[in-house]
């Protein structure tokens, strides 16, 4: 494994992050809790330092699971959660609300055995509280000691300014992979002299990335890869195709796995700090750690990031 400095002050992270939001169960079909725990402990032994995981992630089940399985050695994991997604109504509701925030974090720090997080998130923005608000409150627990360290998820370039003038950000979570680049264009050029980090999740596209998939695939309305991860649909096929085909001709070539491949190429990209990298079991996990250290060469890396660039702008042109 292969590690970072994150933000400022720096803090070292892993250059995969293990994701966790299939663990928890909700939205993924389900999760074997044996395997959970196996994967959890395999990453700490394979050098995955940093875990990213959140409340949403089956309703607590996520972090429930880290904290038994870092019990013990919890100075060996760099735990990543976040805040202000509301799952007790009838769906999720964003709420970065202090008193929101407060009984949030409380209840993660109960389940993940521990007394502070290092890096705690905004999950969503929440256009309803002011931002000044929500960092004053994240700042109070900082102070206090639950938190060291303060993150951002899924804020467009507006909010991350927002945000970053009321404190030093340490990271923002966006969505990229080979399909989706939209923050080449804004939040990478902003984050990268603000010394702000990026993990970039989403790189696999919910498994689509991964060439097990060879047409287009109709999923559970409750499963992630139905309303979070759109390009499974059939009016995608078409226009993703040329990606789907340079990953599996590329893996021809080098022997390695289009996942590899999809994560080594993410890595790569300026600005990128780490990669979110979901795993189900060891065997995937161990997949995710191989592509720290396969570097590809430029033929095939350009080849790979032209594809890209030009599926990306006919999708964008839609």
């Amino acid at each position: 494994m292969k590690y970072i400095k994150a933000g400022w002050p720096p803090i070292e992270v892993s250059r995969i992050i293990l994701g966790t939001w299939a663990i928890g169960g909700s939205n993924w079909g389900g999760s074997d809790e044996k395997d959970a725990i196996a994967t959890i402990e395999a990453a700490i032994e394979a050098g995955v330092t940093t875990i990213d995981t959140a409340p949403a992630y089956g309703n607590g089940r996520a972090e429930e699971l880290i904290g038994r399985a870092l019990k013990g050695r919890r100075n060996k994991a760099v735990i990543a959660t976040k805040c202000g997604l509301n799952m007790e109504g009838k769906k999720p509701e964003r709420d970065l609300s202090p008193a929101f925030i407060e009984k949030d974090l409380n209840n993660s720090l109960r389940r993940l055995q521990t007394d502070y997080i290092d890096i705690y998130q905004c999950h969503w923005p929440d256009e309803n509280t002011p931002i000044e608000e929500t960092m004053a409150a994240l700042l109070k627990f900082k102070e206090a000691g639950k938190i060291k360290y303060i993150g951002v998820c899924n804020f467009n370039l507006s909010q991350i300014r927002g945000a970053a003038r009321c404190l030093q950000l340490l990271s923002i979570q966006p969505h990229y992979s080979l399909l989706e680049r939209t923050i080449e264009k804004e939040e990478i050029p902003f984050c990268i002299p603000q010394k702000i980090s990026v993990f970039a999740y989403g790189t696999l596209e919910g498994g689509l990335l991964s060439g097990k998939y060879t047409e287009p695939t109709v999923f559970e309305k409750s499963d992630a890869r139905s309303f979070f991860y759109k390009f499974f649909k059939k009016e995608y096929w078409d226009d993703i195709t040329p990606v789907l085909d340079e990953l599996r001709a590329v893996s021809e070539k080098t022997g390695m796995k289009p996942a590899q491949l999809a994560v080594s190429w993410v890595l790569a990209m300026p600005g990128i700090t780490s990669v979110i990298a979901g795993a189900r079991n060891p065997e995937q996990l161990h997949d995710h750690v191989k592509a720290v250290d396969f570097i590809l060469r430029m033929a095939e890396g350009m080849r790979l990031h032209h594809t890209s660039k030009r599926v990306c702008e006919n999708l964008s042109a839609k």
